[in-house]
């Protein structure tokens, strides 16, 4: 039976595979968004899902002999080394996002542009050790599902990712938005998403014994639904203003 502690980690897996195949959605609309042959995006789509299945299926293979948390003090050098990788992607993707944001109507698509959605669809070092990291969880918290989890994982995340690519794509139908300037939003809101978990996530460590200590004294705080209702009204405010804005624009 699954305590607690396991589904909370079973969701942060989930959340983590989400955020990724969101990152790489946004990465595949940015390609459908300056290449109009069909066959060139069908090819690409292939290629970008046989290229992640292939990491899955490595990832899989590589633990079935490679005890990652064994040499667990290896794997946090290499990812506290990949901090600055990431600083220097979430870098790139500000300087992107603004840069086609501040694009004028009419203004021809430059060479550099074309090629901005490899900073999102392909994979960085780091992205490809936290697929290693997710899988090997799964691993731990499912040993008797391991032939399962091969197909379950990659399986959520190609869900995710087509989920979040129609939907991107839906929006700029729906709404009339700009393909780039949806995309150059979005790339701006990752690198925020990014730079704001490598400032959160040291801190995440005393998470557990805090935790730990509310549990011992045996009473924590209630979720009233004016705490609810607190943090509903400003998501429902913001999608409100989304959603007028991008009315607006269409109606123009």
């Amino acid at each position: 039976m699954l305590t607690a502690e396991s589904i909370g980690i079973a969701a942060g897996l989930a959340m983590a595979l989400g955020i990724f195949a969101f990152k790489t959605a946004v990465g595949e609309y940015y390609f459908l968004a300056v290449v109009s042959s069909r066959v060139k995006r069908a090819v690409f789509l292939v290629a970008a899902s046989a290229m992640y299945a292939v990491l899955f299926a490595a990832a899989f293979a590589v633990l079935e002999t490679f005890d990652l948390f064994r040499f667990a003090g290896d794997s946090m050098k290499f990812l506290q080394a990949g901090t600055l990788l990431h600083v220097l992607l979430c870098a790139g993707l500000l300087a992107w996002g603004v840069r086609l944001l501040a694009r004028r109507d009419g203004e021809a698509l430059g060479a550099a542009d074309a090629k901005g959605w490899l900073l999102l669809a392909v994979p960085c070092p780091v992205c490809m050790a936290a697929v290693f990291l997710v899988c090997a969880f799964a691993r731990m918290l499912f040993p008797e599902s391991g032939a399962l989890l091969r197909l379950l994982v990659p399986g959520f995340f190609f869900a995710a990712n087509f989920t979040f690519l129609f939907a991107l794509w839906g929006a700029g139908k729906l709404f009339a938005l700009r393909p780039l300037r949806l995309t150059g939003g979005v790339m701006i809101f990752i690198a925020l998403y990014f730079l704001l978990m490598l400032l959160i996530a040291p801190q995440l460590e005393n998470v557990g014994k805090l935790h730990a200590a509310a549990l011992a004294a045996g009473s924590g705080p209630a979720l009233s639904w004016q705490t609810v209702a607190a943090m509903l009204v400003p998501c429902a405010a913001l999608s409100a203003g989304f959603l007028l804005e991008a009315r607006k624009r269409k109606e123009r």
